[in-house]
């Protein structure tokens, strides 16, 4: 495991979101549209099934560090737990950072999500086996009930 990296010295977390979309500019910008920490599914049919059914979802996550005093390769890895307690494998990343103060890293996370069941979906973001932050996604069900049409 080795020694943590995490310290007073950096890297620094900037930014750990989940969005519909991140724009990059020619500079390397980076923007975050629409930050969303719900998605809300709704059904509206005459006989609405009570438990959600799995559908896809399609976002982005962008997690950005500052590199403080740090010089040298470090690992990312996200990891995700669902309401149920499970975890799907982590995301893995080898990030490089030059140890200039305000030179940094952003990682752009394409998400591909089916979502099985409603509740809170946890993203524990690590540094070097070292817990950084928590970025939740809560997924609500709303099963809602059509009025059918008179002949």
């Amino acid at each position: 495991m080795g020694e943590t990296r995490i310290s007073r010295d950096g890297p620094y977390l900037q930014a750990a979101v989940i969005c519909d979309k991140i724009l990059e500019e020619k500079d390397g910008t980076k923007s975050a549209i629409r930050i969303v920490n719900r998605v809300t599914r709704a059904v509206l049919a005459p006989e609405p099934p009570q438990e959600m059914q799995p559908f896809e979802y399609h976002g982005f996550m962008l997690v950005s560090f500052k590199a403080g005093f740090t010089k040298g390769v470090s690992q990312l890895r996200i990891e995700l737990s669902k309401p149920s307690g499970e975890t799907a494998p982590p995301i893995r990343a080898s990030l490089v950072f030059e140890g200039e103060e305000d030179r940094g890293i952003d990682v752009v996370l394409d998400l591909n999500l089916k979502f099985e069941m409603a509740g809170i979906y946890w993203f524990s973001v690590f540094l070097d086996d070292t817990f950084v932050t928590r970025v939740p996604l809560r997924v609500v069900y709303l099963p809602q009930y059509a009025m059918k049409a008179r002949s």
